[in-house]
């Protein structure tokens, strides 16, 4: 089971409401999450401390 953030978590209904189908909405949940966790881990790089990993 994947972890859900809030961020991730409320794109789904967003995605949903348009009349896409379920698939479709699940592929593009996907992308945004991908998405979201490369932003996040790029933006985090400059941050984080030789050892920290």
């Amino acid at each position: 089971m994947r972890s859900y953030t809030p961020i991730t978590a409320t794109i789904k209904p967003f995605l949903a409401k348009k009349g896409h189908s379920q698939e479709d909405v699940e592929k593009m949940y996907n992308a945004w999450f991908k998405s979201v966790v490369l932003q996040v881990s790029l933006w985090s790089y400059p941050y984080a401390r030789d050892g920290d990993y």
